[in-house]
């Protein structure tokens, strides 16, 4: 076996140079930078998008394992900026959030779709919303026909601050809320009694407060006042 000379080519030696360098390819390749075709995890889940630095980073989507998907902006491998969180259900796509992500959890401005077919539009953070918000119960989520729709503010996925609540029935609560029930000063309109109520609730429950009439009863209630009106209203308006 001939000597080992430093700077002498030997068979051994290739083979060591050439593994080298197909390990130091292999890891240049593996280390993923901007488009790329789809790529798979072990853990069923593949992504088909942009990368930075080996992260999903750029526009993106990602097919869950459990054919869930995301489709939108990443940023360092988490969903961040403008995006869509599909559920696969019975053979089809249906949205469960559209709107901005930050950090991987709904942040900013988004529109949630429940399964019961309730909807809730406005401000969401870390998931939960937060700030100012229009919620549909049962209803038409295009306008809320059929159901109760809230129209207000919460806080950490809660109602919680001044907001209106209409009722499928017309009712009207105008005023305070807190941990999801009415507490505070507020108005309840009855609506098909002509009713309203001004009072102050507690944990959903009244307090204290009056009833009065939403606007004067039509003419010929029993102890309303008759109609006045001008017999010539052109005449007084020309000698005006």
């Amino acid at each position: 076996m001939p000597p080992n000379i430093p700077g002498t080519l030997t068979a051994e030696s290739l083979r060591r140079k050439q593994g080298d360098q197909l390990w130091k390819t292999s890891d240049q390749k593996a280390q993923k930078e901007g488009p790329h075709h789809t790529v798979y995890w072990t853990t069923g889940e593949r992504y088909q998008g942009s990368w930075k630095d080996n992260k999903k980073h750029g526009k993106g989507t990602v097919i869950y394992k459990n054919s869930d998907k995301y489709e939108g902006d990443w940023a360092n491998d988490m969903r961040h900026g403008l995006g869509t969180l599909w559920l696969y259900r019975d053979g089809k796509y249906v949205v469960r959030y559209n709107g901005e992500w930050r950090a991987d959890q709904p942040t900013g401005h988004g529109t949630f779709f429940a399964d019961n077919g309730d909807t809730y539009e406005g401000e969401w953070l870390n998931g939960r919303r937060h700030g100012k918000g229009r919620a549909v119960y049962g209803g038409r989520p295009v306008d809320g026909f059929g159901g109760d729709v809230y129209e207000g503010y919460f806080e950490n996925d809660v109602k919680c601050g001044p907001g209106t609540m209409m009722y499928a029935n017309g009712d009207v609560y105008e005023g305070l809320w807190a941990a999801d029930k009415k507490n505070g000063t507020g108005t309840y309109f009855y609506m098909s009694k002509g009713k309203r109520f001004d009072g102050v609730w507690a944990d959903g429950a009244i307090k204290c407060g009056t009833y009065s009439e939403i606007h004067a009863p039509p003419p010929g209630t029993p102890g309303a006042l008759p109609p006045c009106e001008l017999r010539n209203p052109d005449k007084v308006l020309a000698e005006a």
